[in-house]
Parts: structure tokens; C-alpha cells; sequence
């Protein structure tokens, strides 16, 4: 699995920065602040529920090939479509 993922597409850098940073903030506080860590675990569901769906619908709207969305996503083709499935019918 490890050169599956190895041709994933790769976050912009301020992304996966910025994700990097709220890992490593939430980890820092759910010992003390589990009540704000569950919080921005809802915002975060949101953000998902809004932006997923979009993604899925481009993906499947501009008819990309399912081997070139499981290398891109770094999976296999099972878990792709499972992926975009999920995106699919996650409720809004």
C-alpha cells in the first residue's frame, strides 16, 4: 500500500500545514479541553459535509477514470469508490 499512496496527489503546502498545525493543537488539548476538541470536530464534519460533496460531484461530473482517482487519493480503486460513494450521499 505504501507505493499506492506514494502517488497520491499532494496537498498545496499551506493546507497541509495548516491541517498539521490543527492536529497537533487538538492533540495538545483534548487531555484538558475535550469539550472545545469535540467542538472543532463539529466544524470540521461541516466543513467536510459542504466541500466533499462538491469534490465528489466534480470528480464524477468531469468523468475521471476510477484508477486515476484511487492514484490520485493514494488507494485502491474499492476504497475510491467507496470514497466517493460515501461523498455522495453524506447528508448536507
Amino acid at each position: 500500500m505504501d507505493e499506492v499512496a506514494a502517488r497520491a496527489v499532494s496537498l498545496p503546502e499551506d493546507v497541509a500545514g495548516l491541517l498539521g498545525k490543527l492536529r497537533e493543537r487538538l492533540d495538545e488539548i483534548v487531555g484538558d479541553e475535550p469539550l472545545v476538541v469535540l467542538k472543532a470536530a463539529g466544524e470540521l464534519e461541516a466543513i467536510v459535509a459542504s466541500t466533499g460533496p462538491l469534490a465528489a460531484a466534480y470528480v464524477t461530473g468531469d468523468e475521471i477514470p476510477m484508477p486515476r482517482v484511487a492514484e490520485a487519493l493514494g488507494m485502491t480503486e474499492k476504497a475510491a469508490r467507496s470514497r466517493l460513494a460515501y461523498y455522495e450521499f453524506l447528508p448536507r
